[in-house]
């Protein structure tokens, strides 16, 4: 009786942090140095000089157009960007025009340490056991997804708040530097990223715990902001086609298990084509089982975590493809050819990390050797991807070698007052940062 009381007070009071070193800004700091240089190895050099997409072609084209901080709060495509228009503001500000790609590559590695910093402390509401938190923390800097598209540009870090954005909501704050430190990236992530609303059914978890009520009424108030947004600017998609609801349905098998074990889109295309749906399904029925397990061995902490976890994965990767459909995303029409140009983009990145989480959360539940052999797969898991096969800018154009070109081009005295400094992709809508004249003088 004693001991099953025991248990279940176990269950439902939340783990206080580890003492020690683990709790000292400096082994904070060491996580978010060691996490933004790793993240920093995974791209080429071409890569990290080299501005991505919205990156120059909105974000830092606004701020030349409109110098203003105000602007941080405009709307793109209907929603905001609170993070990634701040960092283009200060890059703007503060770096020499040369050092602008490197400045926002290396700032956007630096927030996904961050986030890795953050996921580690919040993380103590389900585990004391260091190497189950570092598990959690190591997913968004090592998720095999993350160097293509998403890893060490700005337009793509709202993915990362969406893979922070529960466990911000799980953790109860004992300190008031906590509270505002947890209250404030909880008002950031949900000023960057719309779609943490999905996450907001976890108030209900432990509602009139007061310890939480900081980060969740923060992320409330983002998710509002973002609500008006994109209802005042509504999102325009001129390309999005009516939906293949089956092609939705098979994007999280694509997107989340497929990505997390075969890793790569050329594999994944190999297994599909020689092998039909069946290692697919299987894959996600490892997954699957390893929530279900969790659901039956867990207490209500691991419960709630579990259905975060997998909800999380299966609602990004279907409203993804859903909100963006195009032949692209058909997958339940391809044939042999189509299979050969499938992606893993920044659509996969999200699926695939919340999958990966559940594998230490699922180590957490099975106990001490049931911990080992699931931290050891998925660290098998994510650094035998670690080194990308492609990255989506990694043939430039980088930057600094066209600035003596724009120079050159701003020099006679009858130049236009800007030149275009190119930026990738090639071919994207914008062609990249119109840059005045006097900025290159």
């Amino acid at each position: 009786m004693a001991v099953s009381l025991a248990r279940r007070r176990a269950h439902s009071v939340p783990a206080a942090a580890p003492a020690g070193r683990w709790r000292t800004p400096v082994a904070y700091g060491l996580i978010v140095i060691v996490s933004t240089l790793v993240s920093l190895a995974r791209l080429p050099a071409p890569a990290i000089g080299t501005l991505w997409a919205e990156d120059g072609g909105v974000f830092i084209n606004d701020v030349l157009k409109n110098p203003g901080l105000r602007n941080i709060f405009s709307p793109y495509q209907g929603y905001l960007h609170v993070v990634p228009r701040g960092i283009s503001w200060l890059v703007v500000k503060v770096m020499p025009i040369d050092g602008w790609a490197i400045a926002v590559t290396v700032a956007a590695c630096l927030v996904v340490g961050a986030v890795a910093a953050l996921v580690f402390h919040c993380s103590s509401a389900l585990s004391e056991n260091v190497w189950t938190r570092l598990g959690f923390a190591a997913v968004p800097i090592l998720v095999a997804a993350s160097p293509e598209e998403a890893l060490g540009n700005l337009a793509n870090l709202h993915w990362y708040f969406l893979y922070l954005a529960p466990w911000l909501l799980l953790k109860s704050t004992r300190t008031w530097v906590e509270r505002i430190i947890l209250t404030v990236a909880a008002l950031l992530v949900g000023l960057t990223e719309i779609q943490t609303a999905m996450f907001l059914p976890l108030f209900l978890y432990r509602l009139r715990d007061k310890t939480l009520w900081g980060p969740r009424l923060a992320l409330l108030v983002g998710v509002g902001a973002q609500v008006f947004t994109t209802l005042s600017f509504p999102r325009t998609n001129p390309d999005a086609q009516p939906a293949n609801w089956l092609s939705v349905f098979y994007a999280w098998f694509i997107e989340g298990p497929s990505a997390v074990v075969f890793g790569t889109a050329g594999q994944v295309a190999r297994v599909v084509t020689r092998f039909g749906w069946v290692p697919v399904a299987l894959t996600a029925a490892v997954f699957i089982a390893g929530f279900v397990v969790i659901l039956v061995r867990g207490g209500l902490r691991e419960r709630v975590a579990a259905c975060a976890l997998l909800g999380g994965s299966i609602v990004a990767a279907c409203a993804a493809v859903a909100l963006n459909f195009t032949d692209f995303f058909d997958y339940a029409g391809f044939d042999e050819s189509d299979w050969a140009g499938v992606h893993l983009g920044r659509y996969a990145v999200v699926p695939s990390m919340f999958l990966l989480a559940l594998l230490p959360l699922l180590g957490e539940v099975l106990g001490r050797t049931g911990r080992a052999a699931t931290i050891s797969v998925m660290t098998v898991l994510m650094l035998v991807y670690f080194f990308p096969i492609s990255v989506g800018r990694e043939f430039g154009p980088v930057w600094a070698d066209f600035l003596p070109q724009a120079r050159q081009a701003c020099a006679p005295s009858n130049a236009g007052p800007v030149t275009i400094v190119p930026i990738a992709p090639t071919g994207w809508i914008v062609k990249g940062v119109s840059v005045p004249c006097q900025l290159l003088k």
